[in-house]
């Protein structure tokens, strides 16, 4: 059992998973199905339908998100993917810090001061 291959999944597929699924169960509980019979209903019918829209984009934006972390992933894996990171090689995202600029690898958490 890889414990870095778990660590470096829940940090890469994290929370784009969580937002995909928040969006979904949103989508879920607010639900446009049911037909509006009382005046609240139809007075909160146009919120209702923002919201399930707001659900639903949560939800794509997290499986895009998702979709661009598993292909980085696919790429570094077979070697194609030229990262800025001298522990695994994997993708640098750039961060500001209390103490300046810095990097961040999204595959193995390593850091280091400035950008690349």
């Amino acid at each position: 059992m890889d414990i870095t291959a778990i660590e470096r999944n829940v940090r890469l597929y994290g929370l784009p998973v969580f937002l995909t699924l928040m969006g979904l169960a949103g989508m879920l509980l607010i639900g446009l199905s049911s037909p509006a019979t009382t005046p609240i209903d139809h007075v909160l019918a146009p919120l209702k339908r923002a919201a399930f829209l707001g659900a639903a984009g949560f939800a794509v934006v997290g499986a895009i998100w998702w979709a661009r972390n598993a292909w980085l992933k696919y790429r570094w894996i077979r070697g194609e993917l030229d990262g800025g990171c001298h522990h695994c090689g994997g993708v640098m995202r750039q961060l500001k810090g209390r103490w300046g600029a810095y990097s961040k690898c999204l595959m193995c958490g390593n850091t280091r001061k400035g950008w690349h």
